[in-house]
């Protein structure tokens, strides 16, 4: 059987790895916005790739014009690169990205056991409610997908990524926070709070992106799989997974919702009954090879990305100098 507490740890140890990460990569990006932004200024702070990958939609169009002209996104590419990082992590270990590496995950994780711990409960909606509220997150994707894949083809995916408001869709972004209107102030307070009553709020109901991954991590090949001969069916599993999934009465999980997080396995009191596995029992996946399987990817990826010249924007500072300014005037319609 798993090490329960060997689990917790490895997961959370990554998860406070890539949120260290997103901090020290916000905390640049807000110099070096500063620092551009000054027109006296003649020193200039490093803009940090990484910060493209809260830049989901652009990467979404970016992969359309890439499959459909050959052309590598050169404004964005590092978001390029993270999206494709996701793609496959979920392609392989379920949305691993999202229970392991997505700091918005983390965030809504951290959010829920604040809950916990304030009401000493968990809040669950009613299943039919539930079931109709996780069908937002994949209309919301299916517009994405409609209108990007069917109604735009790649010479307007490609146009669009050379746009002024593409351009600087990361700094329109960043503007959004440091000058949030009431609405958004609104917006943004209600989600946490929905996020502090009921668990995986954002995740389970809203995120597109998690509907994407959702969708690939069907066809991934390791699955949460449960042995019958040896299951005690004592619920344990089902009671301590985050997506209400019923993994005490499935041979193996094919929902879009598992996360592979792995807390299923960690409750299960008889050894070997569930296992992060293949079809066939050959390799295992205990959380340390997990976690060590999914940081390699997602370093590997990266350092190939940079290697070859496809991480740093083709943006140059005087064209950012000269953009900022009119930040106001650029908007997607």
């Amino acid at each position: 059987m798993f090490n329960p507490k060997g689990n917790y740890i490895w997961r959370r140890s990554i998860q406070a790895l890539f949120a260290i990460m997103v901090g020290l990569i916000g905390i640049q990006f807000i110099g070096f916005v500063q620092s551009v932004s000054d027109p006296n200024a003649t020193l200039f702070k490093a803009r940090p790739a990484g910060v493209e990958a809260f830049l989901p939609i652009s990467a979404l169009i970016a992969f359309k014009s890439w499959l459909t002209t050959g052309v590598f996104d050169r404004i964005h590419p590092a978001g390029l690169v993270i999206f494709l990082a996701a793609m496959s992590v979920s392609l392989l270990w379920k949305r691993a990205f999202c229970s392991w590496i997505c700091p918005f995950g983390t965030l809504s994780e951290g959010l829920a056991l604040l809950g916990q711990r304030i009401f000493k409960r968990k809040f669950m909606l009613p299943r039919w409610l539930d079931y109709g509220l996780r069908s937002l997150k994949y209309l919301i994707l299916g517009f994405f997908i409609f209108f990007i894949f069917v109604l735009m083809d790649g010479v307007s995916a490609y146009a669009f990524l050379q746009t002024p408001y593409n351009m600087v869709a990361d700094i329109k972004m960043l503007s959004f926070f440091t000058n949030m209107t009431w609405v958004g102030f609104s917006i943004i307070g209600g989600l946490i709070v929905l996020s502090v009553l009921i668990e995986n709020f954002w995740c389970r109901y809203l995120c597109p992106y998690g509907a994407l991954l959702g969708l690939l991590g069907m066809i991934s090949p390791w699955k949460i799989r449960r042995a019958p001969e040896t299951c005690i069916s004592c619920t344990r599993c089902s009671v301590a997974c985050p997506n209400r999934i019923n993994v005490d009465k499935m041979p193996s999980v094919w929902s879009p919702e598992c996360t592979g997080c792995l807390n299923c396995v960690r409750q299960c009191p008889v050894s070997n009954t569930l296992k992060f596995d293949l079809p066939k029992p050959f390799f295992s996946l205990t959380p340390k090879s997990l976690a060590l399987c999914v940081v390699g990817l997602w370093v590997g990826m990266i350092g190939i990305a940079k290697l070859t010249g496809h991480w740093e924007t083709s943006i140059s500072m005087e064209m950012y100098r000269m953009l900022i300014p009119r930040l106001d005037q650029f908007s997607h319609f």
